[in-house]
């Protein structure tokens, strides 16, 4: 026997597949179903609802009909009432029909001349009886005879009309023929005074009614009844009826009553839709049968047209679902892609989606995330060098410090006692620097870092004299806060050594320092021989490599650029404004920082 996939491995499955499909197909997919099954419900209702509606109508058709047909009949029948009661509109008549002794030649006689010519008025009727009760006689003409004749004894079925039409209110009886369209019309003619019954009138009709309501009822398979008040079929298109008539009766009894509202039967192993009307002035009731394969073969074309555009709308519904995912997917497949690339080390590019308010969300924050691992990345490889250089640097500075400070101080000393106060002036400054570059942590006061340039352009003018110029210009506020130590000092040793070349006999360099919003400014300029175009976009390239050139300053900018990148976590820049043969400006901007330095 086989045994049942266990629900745990189920869904593993069932991930793995969704793992392996894309999404915009896992979105088409749950769609579509969603579609199919919201395309067919609709479907579904609106055949339900417009084959309601034809049965609402083919009821109210139908209802409408035979009210009609009901009132015509109601009419008819009172017209045969009024004809009945003639004879008591005569008094000789009336005499003839309350007489209980027996009647002469000359009254029989009367009574006949009296009924030809009542036969005679109408064109309707093929039988015409008068049944005297107290005389047990039967006057009247049947079976095609062409004269009144009289019969002693009451016809067939007489006595159980003449019960029927005392029970009645309209003191008539209506009975089938043995011709399936023609009826049997009974009426009593009784003394007012103790309503007893002294005739009844039988009147066999013709099928002139019977064939004008089977012709209205005769098309799309109908079947109409005619029903007396006491539940007997009188006539109906259906000749199978009258034969099993238990039967119709029960199975009028055990019609199922719709949800819709409407009541159905079933007939000859079919159902049908049943409408009837009654009366209630004479107790007769007609009913409809309509078989509701009539009414589901006039709906056919229509559910075929429901159904085909319920198809269409689908597939339109179906292809602008599909359109629209792939749509809405695209930034997501660009920003796979990317990751993708980015797993393979590219982290320079940056994608730009966008489609909604989280797609370009997602963009940026993953452009951004991508900046700050490029950010890291390189800060711990430009750590990692600076690790090997400060281990190479230790190896080869085994030289204690202090005894090159005391050496110094030794000579300055000695300087000072052989009255050389420029020479002692010198060492002490060239000490101090040395002092500086060895000790402190990477950030420190600009005042500090100031005094470090004073130092070095002491020495510097020296050696130049009169061809170095410098003045700074320091705000005050910007003196405690913390700037990367040699930065200032390694864009003025840019300008000496970069500066005054070419045909330049001086060069004069201005330091100023300014706030701006949370950054402090620091501009070195100088009036040297600028830097040319090409070389200028070079030094650029390089400071996005984090290279250095070895020419116009490239190692010292470059290093200082590296160091600003690696010291600062909000932006920082060192931006060059030049013109060759004029002058060059660099701009140092800087978050402002304060307290206790960076280490």
């Amino acid at each position: 026997m086989r045994q049942p996939i266990p629900t745990k491995k189920l869904k593993t499955c069932c991930k793995t597949m969704l793992n392996r499909t894309a999404l915009w197909m896992q979105l088409t997919i749950f769609m579509v179903l969603i579609t199919t099954l919201v395309a067919g419900y609709l479907i579904y209702k609106d055949y339900t609802s417009t084959r309601n509606l034809t049965i609402n109508n083919q009821i109210s058709t139908t209802h409408k009909i035979l009210s009609l047909e009901l009132e015509n009949l109601d009419n008819y029948l009172l017209d045969l009432a009024n004809f009945c009661i003639q004879p008591y509109y005569d008094s000789r008549f009336t005499r003839i029909v309350e007489q209980d002794v027996p009647l002469t030649a000359e009254q029989l006689s009367y009574a006949k001349q009296q009924m030809f010519y009542y036969y005679y008025t109408r064109n309707d009727i093929l039988d015409y009886e008068l049944y005297l009760i107290h005389q047990d006689l039967s006057i009247g003409r049947t079976n095609g005879q062409q004269h009144i004749i009289t019969q002693e004894a009451a016809p067939e079925g007489v006595n159980k009309a003449l019960l029927d039409c005392e029970k009645s209110n309209m003191n008539h009886s209506i009975k089938a023929s043995d011709s399936a369209t023609s009826l049997i019309y009974y009426h009593s003619l009784f003394q007012i005074k103790g309503k007893i019954s002294q005739a009844i009138v039988r009147l066999k009709l013709d099928d002139t009614y019977a064939k004008q309501l089977l012709e209205n009822h005769s098309e799309h398979g109908e079947i109409i009844v005619f029903l007396n008040d006491k539940e007997e079929i009188i006539f109906s298109n259906q000749a199978e009826l009258p034969a099993n008539q238990k039967a119709f009766l029960k199975a009028l009894y055990d019609r199922q009553h719709q949800p819709e509202g409407y009541e159905t039967v079933q007939l000859m192993e079919q159902p049908f839709l049943i409408v009837e009307t009654d009366s209630k002035t004479t107790g007769i009731r007609l009913i409809s049968l309509t078989p509701l394969s009539y009414i589901d073969s006039q709906i056919g074309k229509l559910r075929q047209s429901i159904i085909v555009s319920g198809i269409w709308v689908w597939l339109f519904t179906i292809l602008l679902i599909y359109m629209l995912l792939r749509l809405f997917t695209i930034p997501l497949r660009v920003l796979t892609k990317q990751m993708q690339r980015t797993g393979e080390g590219d982290f320079h590019t940056r994608i730009n989606v966008e489609g909604s308010t989280e797609i370009r969300g997602l963009s940026d924050n993953f452009n951004s995330m991508v900046s700050h691992i490029d950010q890291l990345i390189k800060r711990t490889y430009v750590a990692e060098l600076s690790e090997k250089d400060a281990k190479l640097s230790a190896l080869e500075a085994q030289l204690n410090p202090h005894f090159l400070y005391n050496t110094l101080q030794a000579v300055s000393t000695e300087a000072l006692i052989n009255d050389q106060p420029q020479i002692h002036r010198m060492i002490t400054a060239l000490a101090s620097n040395l002092r500086y570059t060895i000790k402190g942590s990477n950030l420190v006061p600009l005042k500090q870092e100031m005094s470090y340039v004073k130092d070095y352009i002491f020495l510097q003018k020296i050696r130049m004299d009169d061809a170095l110029t410098f003045t700074s210009d320091i705000d005050p506020a910007t003196e405690g806060c913390l700037i990367p130590k040699i930065s200032i000092q390694t864009l003025v040793e840019n300008s000496i050594i970069h500066g005054k070349s070419g045909n330049k006999d001086t060069i004069c360099i201005e330091v100023s320092a300014k706030y701006n919003d949370n950054n402090v400014i620091i501009i070195v300029r100088d009036n040297g021989c600028g830097i040319a175009p090409q070389q200028l976009d070079k030094l650029y390239t390089d400071f996005n490599l984090q290279k250095s050139t070895g020419k116009y300053g490239g190692i010292g900018l470059a290093n200082l650029y590296s160091r600003i990148r690696l010291l600062y976590d909000t932006p920082a820049s060192l931006d060059i404004h030049t013109q060759e043969t004029q002058y060059t400006e660099i701009v140092l901007t800087l978050p402002v920082m304060k307290g206790a330095p960076y280490v």
